[in-house]
């Protein structure tokens, strides 16, 4: 399977202390049930700071707090955009995966989506790695409240740039069993810290 990577994204680390989840998109209720108001993403906010070190920092009620929002909001953009980007009626599993390590938290979906709509998606990463994230935020902000029906922006991922200093990647690959369809793997790394608003 030929794939293309765009910025900063790796093969999953089995060492790290992880969860991974995935549900298919064809039953109805799963889908309303991932898409209620975030509650699955707060799931995965609570999950991983039950894994902080018990001293230190990160030990902190603001530091868990803070922590536990950046990874909740991620999760639940990561979600929200699989879900409505995702290839209808193709029996593929969204994914989403939390890994923790020792100075970062790295979150991943994935999803199937048709070779059309892979290609946009390619253009918005490719739009965010080249450009500066603090002024690309400027702009779309100005765009959404120009034209606020606009279907698709890229705040969210701005958002993790200039709100949480993640790092993003993609992995675009074709799928074996669906032609005409990619497998798109999005991904933030999250250093423990200074992407959740602790000062460096």
């Amino acid at each position: 399977m030929t794939s293309e990577i765009l910025g900063h994204i790796g093969p999953p680390d089995e060492r790290s202390e992880f969860l991974s989840l995935s549900f298919s998109p064809l039953g109805a209720p799963l889908r309303h049930r991932w898409r209620n108001n975030g509650v699955s993403a707060d799931f995965l906010g609570d999950y991983v700071i039950t894994f902080l070190p018990a001293n230190g920092s990160m030990a902190t009620e603001r530091s868990q707090s803070e922590i536990r929002h950046a990874v909740t909001y991620i999760a639940n953009e990561f979600l929200e955009n699989a879900m409505k980007y995702h290839e209808r009626h193709v029996d593929i599993p969204i994914g989403i995966r939390l890994e923790l390590a020792g100075d970062h938290i790295t979150l991943s979906a994935s999803n199937g989506v048709g070779f059309a709509q892979a290609q946009r998606y390619k253009g918005f990463a490719e739009y965010i790695l080249q450009e500066n994230a603090g002024d690309q935020l400027v702009t779309q902000l100005e765009k959404s409240a120009a034209a606020p029906e606009s279907g698709e922006s890229c705040l969210g991922l701005l958002t993790m740039i200039n709100d949480y200093r993640a790092e993003l990647g993609w992995r675009f690959e074709f799928h074996p069993a669906y032609p005409g369809v990619m497998m798109v793997t999005t991904s933030a790394i999250l250093p423990i810290g200074t992407a959740a608003g602790e000062s460096a």
